[in-house]
C-alpha cells in the first residue's frame, strides 16, 4: 500500500518524460521545425505503463461533468428515467468512438492524436482539417473547457461557505483564483504540478465513489433520506423536443469527453499494441458505470424539482440530504470542488502537448518562440501564457447568468465535429490503406458508425428552434453551436495563409510529414521483421555448430569477417 501510494504521489517516469522535450532555440527563423528532422524534437522516452494510461482517461473524464451536468440534462429531456439512458447512451457511444481512436492510434503511434489522424485520413486540401481541429482546439476548445470548469469549482466552494451567489461573478473570481494558481505552478515546477495532478485525481475517485456507496446503501434503506417519486414516476413528464435532447447528449458527452486524452502521449506510451485497448476501453466502462450509479445515487436522494432547480451544485444538494450540514454541507462539496480542480490541472498541464504537436508538423508560424520548454524553468512558459490569456477571455467576456452552459455547448459543438471526423477517418483508412504495416487492432465499424451518426446529431439539431419556439437560457438557442461554427471557421484564414500562400512563396513542403511517417512506419516494421528474423537464424545456427562439434565451431569462427557470414544468417 505505501508504494502505491508513493507511485500515486510522485511518478518519477511522468516527470522523467515531461523534462526531456527540446529546449527551442529562440530565434525569429520560420523554417518548419517538422520538415526537417534535425530540428524536431528529442523523441519522450517511453514511460507512460497501462496503469498510468489508463488513469489519464479516467482522471480527465471525471472532471466537472458528472457534478455540474445531471440537473441541467434531467431538466431537459424531464425524468430521471430518461436522463438516466442517455447516460447509458452516452458509455456505449463513446466506447463506440473509442475503438476508432483505439485502431487510429495503433497505426499511427506519435504523439498529436486526432490532429494526425486527420492529416493521413484526409490529406486534402492541405491539411485543412487537421489544421482546423488544431486551431479550434488551441484556441477555442481547451481554453473555453477550462474557463467552464473554473466557476463550477467557486460554486461548490461557495456553497459549503454558505454564499448563495445569484449573480456568478464570485464563482467567476474563485474560478479566476484557481485558474492563475494552477498556471502559475505548471510555469514554475513540472514536478509540483504532476504532484497535485495525481493527489486530486485520487481525491476525485473517492468523492465519486462515496456518492455510488451512499446511494446504494440510500436505496436498501440504510440511509433514511425524504421519500420522493423520481423513479415510480418512471416516463411520465418525459419530454418529446429535439433540440432539447440534442443540448442533453452534448453535455453527457462533455462528461465523457476524456477518453482520447491518451492518443495525444501515444509516443511516450509501451507496448502500445497491448496498453491502448486495454487503457482507452477500460476508462470509458469504468467511468460509464461510475457516472449511471451515481446518477442514480441523486435521484434516490434529491427530488425531481429540487434537483433541477440545483444545476451545477446537485452533487452537493445530495450530499447536504445524506450527510447534514457538516459533512454535507461543507466537507464533500469542498472535496468535489477540488476533484473539478484536478480537471483543470489536467488540462493546463496537457496545453503544452497540444501546441508542441501542431508545431512540429509546421502548423505554427515562428512556433519554436512560442513552443518549447523555458532554458532556466524547464517548462513551457509561453504556451502556458498564450493559453491563460485565451482562458481568462472566455471566463470574464460572456454575460452573467448561465455562462457555464454557453462555455459547455460552444466548446462541445466543435469538439464531436472532430471527434466524428476521426472516427470516419478510421473507416476511410481501413479502405484507402488497408495494409498499413501498425494496423493491430481493427474497430467494429457499425459502433463507430453509431458514433458518428451521433456527432452528427449533437452538431446539427443545436440549430434546430425548441419545439415551443422559446429557449430556456438568456440568450438565443443557436448562439453557442453558432460560436462553435464561427470559431472553426476563422481558421480558414490562418490555414490558408499559413498552408497555401506560404509554401507557394517559400517552396517549403508542409505536407512532406505525411508520407515521411507512412514511410517510416513501413520502414520501422520492416527492420523489426528483419531482426526477427536474424534472430531466428541467428539461434538455428547456434543450434547446428552444438550439434556439429567443436571443430566446425572453430572454423566458422576463423572465415573471413562479419560481411561474409550476414548472408548467410538472412538466407536461412
Amino acid at each position: 500500500m505505501p508504494d502505491i501510494w508513493k507511485r500515486l504521489w510522485y511518478d518519477k517516469a511522468e516527470v522523467e518524460a515531461d523534462t526531456v522535450s527540446q529546449v527551442w532555440d529562440t530565434s525569429d527563423s520560420d523554417t518548419p521545425s517538422i520538415a526537417t528532422p534535425s530540428l524536431a524534437p528529442a523523441a519522450a522516452p517511453k514511460n507512460i505503463g497501462i496503469f498510468s494510461a489508463t488513469a489519464m482517461g479516467v482522471s480527465l473524464m471525471m472532471g466537472s461533468g458528472i457534478f455540474s451536468t445531471p440537473a441541467s440534462i434531467l431538466g431537459l429531456v424531464g425524468t430521471p428515467s430518461m436522463a438516466l439512458i442517455l447516460w447509458g447512451l452516452g458509455a456505449v457511444i463513446s466506447f463506440g468512438g473509442a475503438t476508432a481512436f483505439i485502431e487510429l492510434g495503433l497505426t499511427y503511434r506519435r504523439n498529436g492524436g486526432t490532429m494526425r489522424f486527420l492529416a493521413h485520413a484526409f490529406p486534402k486540401p492541405k491539411l485543412m482539417l487537421a489544421y482546423l481541429f488544431s486551431w479550434v482546439m488551441i484556441v477555442c476548445i481547451r481554453p473555453g473547457a477550462i474557463a467552464a470548469n473554473g466557476p463550477v469549482i467557486g460554486k461548490y466552494w461557495l456553497y459549503a461557505a454558505g454564499i448563495t451567489d445569484s449573480s456568478g461573478w464570485q464563482a467567476r473570481a474563485v474560478g479566476f483564483g484557481c485558474i492563475t494558481f494552477v498556471t502559475a505552478l505548471n510555469i514554475v515546477s513540472a514536478k509540483w504540478s504532476l504532484r497535485l495532478i495525481n493527489l486530486l485525481t485520487v481525491v476525485k475517485i473517492v468523492v465519486i465513489l462515496v456518492i455510488v456507496i451512499t446511494g446504494i446503501i440510500a436505496a436498501a434503506g440504510g440511509i433514511h433520506v425524504a421519500h420522493n417519486d423520481n423513479w415510480s414516476r418512471g416516463f411520465a413528464g418525459t419530454k418529446g423536443d429535439a433540440h432539447a435532447y440534442a443540448s442533453a447528449l452534448t453535455k453527457v458527452f462533455w462528461a465523457y469527453d476524456g477518453f482520447t486524452n491518451l492518443v495525444y502521449s501515444l509516443g511516450e506510451l509501451r507496448r502500445p499494441e497491448r496498453n491502448l485497448p486495454w487503457s482507452i476501453g477500460g476508462a470509458v466502462v469504468i467511468v460509464g458505470v461510475l457516472y449511471i450509479m451515481a446518477n442514480a445515487a441523486f435521484f434516490i436522494v434529491v427530488p425531481i424539482d429540487v434537483a433541477i432547480n440545483s444545476e451545477e451544485i446537485l452533487a452537493a444538494e445530495f450530499t447536504f440530504r445524506v450527510f447534514g450540514r457538516s459533512v454535507g454541507q461543507i466537507a464533500l462539496p469542498v472535496m468535489i470542488g477540488f476533484s473539478v480542480f484536478g480537471a483543470i490541472c489536467a488540462q493546463t498541464y496537457g496545453v503544452s502537448r497540444l501546441l508542441d504537436s501542431a508545431n512540429e508538423v509546421g502548423f505554427i508560424p515562428y512556433g519554436r518562440r512560442l513552443c518549447g520548454n523555458h532554458r532556466r524553468l524547464g517548462t513551457p512558459v509561453n504556451s502556458l501564457a498564450a493559453i491563460y490569456a485565451l482562458t481568462l477571455l472566455y471566463l470574464l467576456a460572456p454575460p452573467p447568468g448561465k455562462v457555464f452552459d454557453l462555455l459547455v455547448d460552444f466548446v462541445q459543438w466543435s469538439t464531436w465535429l472532430f471527434y466524428g471526423l476521426a472516427a470516419a477517418g478510421a473507416i476511410v483508412l481501413r479502405y484507402t490503406k488497408p495494409h498499413h504495416p501498425l494496423r493491430t487492432f481493427k474497430s467494429f465499424h457499425p459502433l463507430n458508425i453509431m458514433f458518428i451518426a451521433f456527432c452528427v446529431y449533437i452538431t446539427v439539431f443545436p440549430f434546430v428552434p425548441p419545439s415551443d419556439g422559446v429557449s430556456d437560457t438568456p440568450y438565443p438557442f443557436y448562439l453557442s453551436p453558432l460560436l462553435g461554427l464561427i470559431a472553426t471557421l476563422l481558421g480558414l484564414v490562418p490555414w490558408y495563409f499559413r498552408m497555401a500562400w506560404w509554401p507557394q512563396k517559400t517552396g517549403i513542403n508542409l505536407m512532406a510529414w505525411i508520407e515521411d511517417e507512412d514511410a517510416e512506419d513501413t520502414r520501422e516494421e520492416l527492420d523489426a521483421e528483419r531482426h526477427q528474423q536474424e534472430r531466428m537464424a541467428d539461434s538455428g545456427e547456434r543450434g547446428s555448430e552444438d550439434s556439429s562439434g567443436k571443430g566446425e565451431q572453430v572454423e566458422t569462427a576463423t572465415s573471413d569477417g562479419q560481411a561474409k557470414v550476414e548472408p548467410v544468417i538472412v538466407n536461412q
